[in-house]
């Protein structure tokens, strides 16, 4: 909160300016010398800004002979003031152009390097504090060979710097030092064996990689470069190549080019939006060339020299594509060879700088990173809310018509559900908004992989339809948990019946806010009307319509979603240029299809094991076709076993060409943008919004808003399913079981409506809640928590349908200790013990369950033989 309170200040000395871009500008109180600083050091300690060093021309400009003078002096801008102070503290020694990092979880800055007042490269390293009033400075090893003009980055606990100007010309090395370590020590890391040593680099960090962009280098070292890059004059090349680095591995990785040899701009890159690192501006050859050209008589300095361009420039790393995303505002002087300070999330500061050769700035830039969220438009919201309308309308219709007066027709749809809707209705409970979203980004930030994840549907219907069918069908079950007590006893059925209850609290809760989420990302579509539309129209027709309400608008619901992703890819393949055979290039080229190691048993979270893939998501899913009310329900609202056996067989093609669909969407939206990069949108905050963001910007209005309201569509199917659900398993498990056996059906039903209401309520607070206070990561451990539930739950059906001697107490120990082994399981690796693909936490809590239940049933006589 603090360090909240402390940008907040920053910004409220700034004097805006403009933006143009991605990123809001406003000036801070200039430093208080007119001259300005070239390469100084600068950080932020506790919220208070600090420069450091640097070098300037204090008498006259170098065309009039000037002398070049560095300094040691230190500035501070505290964080409740707008006015910069000059403390009598020194630096040990008066230095610039070396490379300064900000440590917040040190309260400290780091100054490492730099040249001297001879230009020549030091090795100096020291720690800054600022502590109540007064700076003090300690010593860090020094680097293993005098530096200048390199670039930096902090990652985890570790320093790593890279190449630079050393008193010979430059180096080809990179350098690691953690700070943790009780023996600090620089160690020398790989650099990639095709990069040139470089001067003036830029360096960044994202989604825990390290990047860096460009540079120069002396033309005596050149074996590779771009005619138009190279500026004879000076003898420098500039250089467009650029690299990624692994920390985890240390291995290189060259990436795009910048579009052409870029030096000198300000460092650090800044991340802007999910999948951009922003380099601000720098100098490039061309640019040098030409003011040499039109302005000979000052060898392109001097006073009437135009300033360096304003360009920025950024690295989109899903796609791997370099675009011009905005510039600086024309009234700023654009700065080079001057350190980017990050002051929160996403903000920064640029202190100072050089703006024309020879010329200093004393200005200080703020800069913000702000959304560019699309308009959604009445046209659009006018559709949206016809869609809704109409599905509320149908939950009337069915009550109007009297099929949802009895708890058997609120509950069960008085089993006269046609097969195909009860398969749509299936199909459209287990895909989500989240998944319509997710699916596409996945594919789209990574590659289909997780398509084999599907293919166990395949297995799992022939499963489901031989062997839990019956069961289900036999015993004329309201409740999938009625079955637990018939088989064994009924603290097994509320165990369950409980578990099951509560993680769709909580899954209510993340399905309204997800997709809300995702929406608010990519449109102005604000993030609580899109909550409160979900949800209480939702809430409106299950209370009205029940079981049937809900199946026939999933039936809807489902035909939208499909034939939206459709929409998108056809409109893909026809704005690509080359079509289906573009897509095809790029998917191989850009390994996005199928790229798994199929026998490998990587059990790590990035495993791209076929084999560990498609068992995770087995024991995922399993649980939710042959343990899960929600699911459970539909087998019981046809008019037969032979039609819910229908039902589910329907659901292979839909579910494997279904997933296929949307994952192909994602390669599709790849590709679209690898070849369009200039339409992506630097600033958009999520990956899962690129869908939502595709549609508004390329779908003819209203069609985006059919499709938006698709999404809505697929939110309100799960959503819908839950409230049923739960109410279901309440009324039938809970209430007529247990609390009042003596109520009529009417009464029954009343109850029902009244838990659809309140958990629909509830779900829209506690989305709202998160929405507010920012809580996801929190509420997401919350949901893993519950959602390790299912496991234990469908391993006690599994022993209850397969493993004759299994008892009820078997089945509950089995239940409890492999929920406790999964909750383990999870804390060491929350801990960083092993590296652990989440998505197997069902897999060990399920077989857990059931290897118990076995084991201590073993010793029980078997089950009548009708089980």
């Amino acid at each position: 909160m603090k360090k909240q309170i402390y940008i907040c200040l920053f910004f409220l000395f700034a004097q805006f300016v403009s933006a143009e871009g991605p990123i809001a500008w406003e000036t801070l109180p200039s430093i208080p010398d007119e001259k300005g600083f070239a390469g100084p050091f600068a950080g932020v300690i506790d919220g208070n800004l600090i420069v450091a060093g640097g070098a300037n021309f204090p008498e006259s400009p170098p065309w009039e002979g000037g002398k070049k003078v560095w300094y040691d002096k230190v500035f501070l801008l505290a964080s409740d003031s707008d006015k910069w102070t000059l403390p009598d503290f020194k630096l040990p020694k008066a230095l610039g152009y070396g490379v300064s990092l900000s440590l917040p979880w040190r309260n400290s800055i780091v100054m490492l390097g730099g040249s001297d007042s001879e230009n020549l490269p030091d090795a100096q390293a020291i720690e800054l504090f600022y502590e109540e009033g007064n700076f003090r400075t300690e010593k860090l090893p020094d680097l293993p060979l005098p530096l200048a003009e390199f670039s930096g980055v902090t990652f985890g606990s570790s320093l790593y710097i890279f190449s630079g100007r050393t008193r010979t010309g430059t180096v080809k090395k990179a350098y690691r030092l953690n700070l943790r370590e009780s023996q600090m020590k620089w160690r020398e890391i790989s650099w990639p064996e095709e990069a040139r040593g470089r001067m003036h680099s830029v360096a960044g960090v994202r989604d825990g990689t390290i990047y860096l962009f460009g540079g120069r280098d002396y033309i005596a070292k050149a074996t590779d470069f771009h005619p138009e890059d190279r500026f004879t004059e000076e003898g420098l090349d500039f250089l467009r190549d650029c690299w990624k680095l692994n920390p985890k591995t240390q291995e290189w990785s060259r990436i795009a080019d910048l579009p052409r040899g870029f030096s000198a701009a300000p460092s650090t890159a800044i991340p802007v939006g999910n999948s951009h690192l922003v380099m601000l501006g720098g100098v490039d050859a061309e640019f040098v060339q030409s003011q040499i050209v039109a302005r000979p008589e000052v060898n392109g300095q001097g006073n009437d020299h135009p300033g360096f361009p304003p360009a920025l420039w950024g690295y989109h790393v899903t796609t791997d594509s370099w675009i011009e995303v905005g510039s600086f505002p024309r009234e700023l002087s654009v700065p080079v060879t001057v350190p980017v300070v990050p002051t929160g999330a996403n903000s920064f500061v640029i202190p100072s700088g050089e703006i024309k050769p020879g010329i200093r700035t004393s200005q200080v830039l703020a800069g913000k990173v702000q959304a560019n969220r699309a308009s959604f438009g009445i046209i659009n919201w006018s559709v949206v809310i016809c869609y809704l309308g109409f599905m509320v309308l149908i939950g009337y219709w069915f009550m109007k018509a009297e099929s949802a007066v009895s708890t058997e027709a609120y509950f069960r749809g008085g089993q006269q559900i046609p097969w195909w809707a009860a398969g749509l209705s299936i199909f459209a409970t287990m895909l989500s908004a989240i998944t319509f979203m997710a699916i596409p980004a996945k594919a789209y930030s990574d590659n289909i992989n997780p398509w084999i994840g599907n293919w166990v549907i395949i297995l799992i219907v022939p499963i489901v339809v031989t062997f839990y069918l019956p069961f289900f069908r036999r015993l004329n079950v309201t409740s999938a948990y009625e079955f637990l007590e018939e088989r064994f006893n009924l603290a097994s059925r509320l165990v369950a019946s409980a578990l099951f209850m509560l993680f769709h609290v909580g899954r209510v809760a993340i399905v309204l806010y997800l997709p809300a989420l995702a929406l608010s990302s990519a449109t102005d579509i604000n993030i609580y009307l899109a909550i409160l539309a979900i949800g209480v129209l939702c809430i409106l027709y299950t209370v009205m319509g029940g079981i049937e309400a809900v199946v026939w608008t999933d039936a809807i619901q489902a035909v939208v979603l499909l034939c939206g992703a459709l929409a998108c890819f056809i409109i893909i393949i026809f704005r690509l240029d080359g079509g289906i055979f573009t897509l095809v290039e790029i998917a191989q080229s850009d390994s996005k299809g199928l790229t798994a190691d199929w026998f490998s048993l990587d059990v790590s979270s990035s495993t791209t094991s076929g084999l560990i893939i498609f068992i995770g998501f087995f024991f995922a899913t399993l649980p939710s076709y042959t343990a899960g009310q929600d699911v459970v329900q539909r087998y019981v609202t046809t008019p037969s076993e032979k039609e819910a056996a229908r039902s589910l067989w329907l659901n292979i093609p839909m579910v494997f060409f279904g997933s296929m669909l949307f994952f192909f969407l994602g390669v599709a939206l790849y590709a679209f943008y690898k070849t369009n990069p200039e339409l992506l949108d630097p600033a958009l905050e999520r990956n899962d919004g690129i869908l939502p963001f595709f549609i508004l910007q390329n779908m003819p209005v209203g069609v985006a808003g059919l499709i938006v309201a698709g999404i809505f569509a697929a939110a309100q199917s799960t959503i819908s399913s839950s409230l049923n659900s739960v109410a279901t398993a309440f009324v039938t498990d809970f209430y007529s079981r247990c609390l009042r056996q003596d109520t009529s059906d009417s009464h029954r039903l009343l109850v029902a409506r009244k838990v659809v209401v309140i958990l629909g309520t509830v779900g829209i607070l506690l989305a709202a809640t998160i929405a507010v206070t920012g809580i996801k990561s929190a509420f997401d451990a919350f949901n893993t928590f519950i959602g390790m539930a299912l496991g234990p739950v469908g391993g006690m059906f599994f022993l209850g349908v397969f493993i004759k001697r299994a008892t009820g107490s078997a089945a509950l120990i089995g239940a409890l200790v492999g929920f406790l082994t999964v909750l383990l399981v999870h804390y060491l690796r929350n801990l960083g013990v092993y590296d652990l693909w989440p998505i197997l936490n069902g897999t060990i809590s399920f077989l857990t369950t059931v290897i118990v239940g076995m084991a201590i049933g073993s010793a029980a006589a078997p089950a009548p033989s009708k089980w």
